[in-house]
């Protein structure tokens, strides 16, 4: 089952950077649920985005007009039998305002049936490893 949630995170973050909404959605469960944490670091808030309604709109606001899109570098994967924690940076860029930021960033990623159920995103490699019950 771990490798399955592996590979299905592998092909998410494939389609995201192919910019296949379709194929993204492929590997995302009917009641998925995204807890994006970069709207809080640059807007105050964070963001709630459920279903695959949920996830279109994700999409479309970081594809939008104000952002030029971000895209994510990998630098590590561990498996977490039930679950996935992935550590890497953003890099973003505002359509709009010109403004470039590289982010460290972590997501949590629990599954279910093969599909993406949940996912966390942190600003940081240490909140991703508390959250997974993970010190360093």
């Amino acid at each position: 089952m771990s490798q399955e949630n592996l590979e299905t995170l592998r092909r998410a973050h494939e389609a995201w950077k192919a910019e296949d909404l379709d194929a993204f959605l492929a590997e995302a469960d009917p009641d998925v649920e995204w807890h994006t944490a970069l709207e809080q670091a640059l807007e105050g808030r964070g963001g709630i985005y459920r279903g695959h309604d949920g996830v279109r709109k994700a999409w479309d606001e970081y594809r939008g007009e104000a952002w030029g899109g971000f895209m994510s570098q990998i630098q590590e994967i561990r498996d977490l039998e039930e679950s996935v924690l992935l550590l890497g940076h953003l890099d973003v860029a505002g359509r709009t305002t010109g403004i470039e930021l590289r982010q460290e960033f972590g997501q949590l990623v629990t599954f279910r049936g093969g599909k993406i159920l949940r996912s966390q995103d942190f600003l940081s490699h240490a909140e991703a490893l508390e959250a997974a019950g993970l010190r360093e």
